[in-house]
């Protein structure tokens, strides 16, 4: 073999080993490198609490500890949803549904000299437009007397509107309300009691201290009782609730709770839900949880739409039965038929104060009246009938 083909088979194999070294030297470094960054993201999970499962929902646990009466409360909010992201997809365009008027007075009595807002007296709302308009033809001069008639139209951003009417009076000294005729148990319980139905009351504080015990013996099964709620803000626990579930059920009446609600946001739902547990504190329940959201008039001041109301409504129902309950909207006829959608079919708890109701929808128990009257409690109180045929 010559010299010169020696020395480039030399220099061609020592190129090889280069290359080969080389690629060596480059699968070591990327292997060193991914196993560096997995460790680093391994130990951030770590440091920020998040673990190694993934963080597709968000879970809320209250445990209790009876010898130390604290409890904690742990709450993952790895993918919340929030109510903007529940109608980040709606525009103008989509919007082909008129707003509506939640409430409106027919007519108002003002006395002379005092301020009129119109917003006292009308609630509205848009299924999509958050701030819908009010325009108001008319106007009311309350140092004059005499009636004012007045025409209410709401617009929403897609240019849909609705139309209300409402007459003003303003007068020297204001009429006095006429007192709600009274209705006895024991005649709640003749038009009503079937082999089908029990019988029962819901109370707050303003009933204060109630003899359950004479209750029961009046022949009221069930009561509802208020646990507390979220008003201007801030969560607050009935200052009776205790002392009205602990001596109901030792008068051996069924027992259910509901939150007077409030929340404007998915997120407060989530938070109140977890107070109101702390409350509950796992007491045994014969009822589900009812919502109770009934802020209506001037309800465009909270800035919602009616998918935002029913996404409260839908994010409760969630939370409560991560607890293990289960809930249910209170409402009015009116509202039902024109706020909320229930979508998921939760039970219902209507109140429609008339002796035949004539809500088409499905409700598991029917508030019939709010000037009930019944041995044990001194101020009025609300009658309610429950349908067992779900049982």
């Amino acid at each position: 073999m010559k010299k010169t083909e020696l020395l480039k088979n030399i220099i061609l194999f020592v190129l090889i080993i280069v290359v080969l070294l080389g690629c060596i030297w480059g699968i070591i470094h990327i292997f060193q490198t991914d196993n560096g960054e997995q460790m680093s993201t391994a130990e951030t999970e770590s440091m920020n609490g998040i673990g190694t499962e993934a963080p597709s929902e968000i879970t809320a646990k209250v445990t209790t500890e009876a010898t130390t009466a604290t409890t904690e409360l742990t709450t993952e909010m790895a993918s919340e949803t929030t109510t903007e992201d529940l109608t980040e997809e709606w525009t103008a365009e989509d919007d082909v549904t008129a707003p509506v008027f939640l409430t409106v007075a027919n007519e108002v009595e003002i006395k002379q000299g005092t301020a009129f807002d119109i917003h006292d007296y009308v609630g509205y709302a848009d299924d999509i437009d958050r701030e819908p308009v009010l325009t108001v033809d008319g106007v009311v001069d309350t140092s004059v007397l005499g009636t004012y008639s007045l025409t209410l139209t709401v617009t929403d951003e897609a240019g849909h509107s609705s139309q209300a009417s409402m007459k003003v009076n303003v007068v020297s000294e204001r009429t006095m309300p006429i007192a709600g005729a009274k209705e006895e148990f024991d005649e709640f319980s003749a038009n009503y009691k079937t082999p089908d139905t029990v019988l029962g009351i819901d109370v707050s504080r303003w009933q204060e201290n109630i003899d359950f015990m004479q209750v029961k013996n009046a022949g009221c099964d069930f009561v509802i009782i208020r646990i507390g709620g979220y008003d201007d803000g801030s969560t607050y626990v009935d200052r009776f609730y205790k002392t009205n579930i602990q001596n109901a059920k030792a008068a051996g009446l069924k027992v259910g709770i509901y939150w007077h609600a409030e929340e404007s946001s998915v997120e407060e739902v989530r938070t109140n839900v977890a107070y109101m547990m702390q409350i509950l504190d796992g007491e045994k329940l014969d009822f589900p949880i009812a919502y109770d959201w009934e802020d209506f008039n001037g309800f465009e001041n909270y800035k919602m739409n009616l998918h935002d109301l029913n996404a409260c409504f839908e994010t409760f129902c969630k939370e409560v039965t991560s607890y293990g309950y289960e809930a249910c909207i209170y409402s009015s006829k009116n509202f039902l038929e024109t706020a909320w959608t229930n979508e998921n079919c939760h039970p219902v708890w209507l109140a429609n104060y008339t002796d035949r109701t004539t809500y088409e929808g499905d409700y598991y128990m029917w508030q019939q009246g709010n000037t009930g009257r019944i041995a044990g409690i001194d101020t009025d109180v609300d009658f309610n009938v429950w349908y067992k045929r779900d049982e």
